[in-house]
């Protein structure tokens, strides 16, 4: 019997990668995210499971590909296409075994997937955890002690300051009625656990389910459903709440004059290899 507590070896140290499918009339068929990981990998679907790590019910990624550490899969990343930028895969999910952490493997698993694929790529609902990363590697950067700038982009759903702000999380939230239309952000607000998508020229343009795809999608301020595991660790919910910025309407006002201010220190920084 095979013991399922047991990590996947693979001796020459190259992860395997999972790719969909198309059947005889040229449809995709993409890889059941949930399903994959419960026939092929008991172990981190069991772990997963154990810390809460949400996935989507009956999510599908394009491409599903092992992490690997001294040549046994201790985790994984899932990418589908972007609906925004062609030329871009978005990384839906990534999860690294607890004791794997801290070992560079997202940052390597970012450049690998890149340079796999050929595709730059976006990091869909990222959680604090992945920005403080990111920040350590200099992959992203902080401003005014809160705001942060990355150099890989986030996409998230687009929805109301009002949803982002109804204390549900993005676990619990109810997507049925939404639209489905994305935002791409650098920008991303340590204290609520947000990603910003502020708005490309009217600061007051606020995001709401008015809104159709005639309209300039660019030109509406949103920000991300807070997260469960960040909620737990920084109380962004309440944070959410209390934010007197939100309160008084000038968030996004505000956060547009900070990154303003910084805009050339910004532009220079972005463009450094």
């Amino acid at each position: 019997m095979v013991n399922p507590n047991k990590k996947v070896k693979r001796p020459d140290g190259l992860g395997k990668i999972y790719k969909y499918k198309t059947d005889e009339n040229e449809n995709i068929l993409t890889l059941p995210i949930s399903e994959l990981l419960k026939e092929n990998y008991i172990y981190i679907y069991r772990a997963i499971n154990k810390e809460n790590f949400y996935i989507v019910p009956d999510d599908s990624c394009f491409f599903f590909k092992e992490i690997i550490y001294e040549n046994e899969v201790v985790g994984f990343a899932t990418y589908r296409p972007s609906n925004i930028n062609e030329s871009s895969l978005v990384m839906q999910y990534i999860y690294i075994l607890p004791d794997y952490r801290g070992k560079d493997l997202l940052v390597e698993e970012i450049d690998e997937a890149a340079s796999l694929f050929e595709s730059s790529i976006l990091i869909e609902y990222p959680s604090r955890a992945i920005v403080d990363v990111l920040i350590k590697h200099k992959l992203a950067r902080v401003f005014n002690n809160r705001f942060v700038i990355s150099r890989i982009p986030f996409i998230i759903p687009m929805v109301s300051l009002s949803d982002a702000n109804s204390k549900v999380v993005r676990e619990e939230f109810d997507m049925t009625d939404k639209k489905g239309y994305s935002k791409l952000s650098l920008v991303y607000d340590l204290d609520l656990c947000a990603v910003v998508g502020l708005a490309s020229s009217d600061i007051e343009n606020m995001y709401t389910e008015d809104v159709t795809e005639d309209d300039d999608l660019n030109n509406y301020n949103t920000m991300s459903l807070p997260l469960r595991v960040d909620n737990e660790k920084f109380n962004c919910i309440e944070k959410r709440e209390n934010e007197s910025m939100i309160q008084d309407e000038t968030y996004f006002k505000k956060v547009r004059e900070i990154i303003d201010s910084q805009d050339e220190i910004i532009q220079n920084w972005l463009t450094i290899l």
